[in-house]
């Protein structure tokens, strides 16, 4: 349900039944960390508009809290609370300027988040609210109880509102991977990538030439994969309107040493085909005339002896 109120102005009411989820975490733990959930939902719909992030406000958030605990308690499901005040009077009364307000009401059983702001999105005034450019803060409230007989039921409150003293973050780069702006690679396949809280152009770089570009996006990802030995920079560049951002790293690319391949005839181990190995061999040869087990390595022809032939190919090895 939803409702948007201006002084003066006008309101209209739209109900929906929702879902919504529990977790075995504590209740405050439980419902704060589904709050935030539901506001990077919110931002990223409101981003991919080119809308202004809504901000959190206190005092709007204790409202929406109260109101949906209230609904869960006294098991009733309105924007007015139990006693008739309606939701403008609540707001107003816990101290919020109600020049601009609005609020979203829903009731989910089972839980799940997603779905709950997926539902709200698909309907016109829910979503009307949502993206709406008259609003910079809300509050979201979600509480879990016994309603009408379901123990597992959701509330959720969203409370919107107008602070003209709000500052609006500047356009930045939030979040970027590797965390490490140093990073020691042995050649595999290495992942970069950054969120941005506007939608921006990206351009990434390696060691000052540009090696890919997006546009219009908040993510974006490079990859990288070099077996050449040697130090590079990589560097991401974030455009928009409001400013620009960068990160960059460094990374030191360090090949596995892969082992060398043994050189045939060399059975002593030290990388040439001298006398000490024909000694080896024609140890390996007179043994053989026994009842003596011996190493493959010495089989140069592969007939599973080692006879003349043997002497034969290795002469033609430790001659080159």
């Amino acid at each position: 349900m939803n409702k948007t109120y201006y002084l003066p102005g006008y309101f209209f009411v739209f109900i929906i039944l929702l879902t919504c989820f529990t977790s075995s975490a504590s209740a405050e733990e439980t419902y704060a960390v589904q709050e935030q959930q539901m506001l990077d939902l919110i931002n990223d719909e409101r981003l991919s508009y080119g809308l202004e992030p809504l901000i959190l406000n206190p005092i709007l958030t204790q409202v929406a809290r109260d109101h949906s605990k209230e609904m869960i308690e006294m098991d009733y499901f309105s924007h007015d609370s139990f006693d008739g005040t309606l939701f403008s009077e609540r707001i107003r009364d816990a101290g919020y300027p109600i020049y601009r307000i609005g609020e979203n009401i829903a009731m989910n059983y089972p839980p799940n988040v997603v779905q709950a702001h997926e539902n709200l999105m698909n309907s016109a005034g829910h979503r009307a609210n949502i993206l709406s450019s008259d609003y910079n803060e809300i509050g979201i409230g979600i509480w879990i109880g016994e309603y009408s007989s379901y123990s597992n039921t959701a509330m959720y409150t969203q409370d919107f509102g107008w602070n003209s003293n709000v500052v609006v973050p500047s356009f930045s780069i939030i979040s970027s991977q590797p965390a490490s702006d140093s990073i020691f690679s042995n050649g595999a396949e290495q992942i970069f990538s950054i969120q941005t809280n506007d939608l921006c152009d990206v351009s990434w770089s390696v060691d000052g030439t540009v090696v890919k570009a997006d546009e219009d996006v908040t993510q974006s990802y490079y990859n990288i994969q070099s077996s050449s030995e040697g130090v590079y920079g990589i560097e991401v560049t974030a455009v928009n309107p409001k400013g620009s951002d960068s990160v960059s790293w460094v990374m030191e690319v360090v090949p596995e040493e892969l082992p060398s391949e043994s050189v045939k005839g060399d059975f002593d181990g030290d990388n040439d085909v001298d006398f000490d190995d024909f000694v080896e061999l024609a140890e390996v040869y007179n043994s053989s005339l026994g009842d003596v087990t011996y190493s493959s390595v010495f089989d140069f022809d592969g007939d599973n002896d080692v006879d003349f032939d043997d002497f034969v190919e290795f002469a033609a090895v430790y001659n080159k």
